[in-house]
C-alpha cells in the first residue's frame, strides 16, 4: 500500500529510492512502459507539492496535481486543478493560497462529529 501512495516520478530512467523515504521513484521508461501495458494515455496523480499546483513530466504521461496552495504554510506553492472534457482536453487552474479565518487549528472540530448533526 505505501508504494501505491508515496511512489514519485523522477527524472532518471528506472526505479530508485524514493526521495521521501518510503516507497520508490519511477522514472519515464516506467512509466511509458505502464501506460502502454494498461492501454492508458497518461497517468494523473496527486500527494506531492508541485510549486505550480501541477507538473507534467515523463513526455507528458505523469502529471502531477497538488491542490493545496502555500503547504503546511511554509511551501509557498500555487494549488491547482483538472478539468478534462469528453474529448479529453485538459484544462489546468492554478490558484494561491488565502489567508486562513481567525480561529484556532482544528476548532471546527472541537465538538467532534456531532456538531455536524445539530
Amino acid at each position: 500500500m505505501c508504494e501505491l501512495l508515496w511512489t514519485d516520478p523522477q527524472e532518471a530512467p528506472g526505479r530508485g529510492p524514493s526521495k521521501r523515504g518510503v516507497g520508490i521513484a519511477f522514472g519515464p521508461d516506467v512509466t511509458r512502459r505502464w501506460c502502454a501495458l494498461n492501454g492508458v494515455t497518461g497517468i494523473i496523480r496527486s500527494h506531492e507539492v508541485r510549486q505550480d499546483g501541477y507538473a507534467i513530466e515523463h513526455d507528458g504521461l505523469c502529471t502531477t496535481v497538488f491542490s493545496a496552495p502555500n503547504y503546511v504554510d511554509q511551501a509557498a506553492n500555487k494549488g491547482a486543478f483538472i478539468r478534462i472534457d469528453s474529448s479529453g482536453t485538459q484544462q489546468y487552474t492554478q490558484f494561491d493560497a488565502k489567508p486562513h479565518p481567525p480561529m484556532k487549528p482544528m476548532a471546527y472540530a472541537a465538538g467532534g462529529l456531532q456538531s455536524l448533526l445539530m
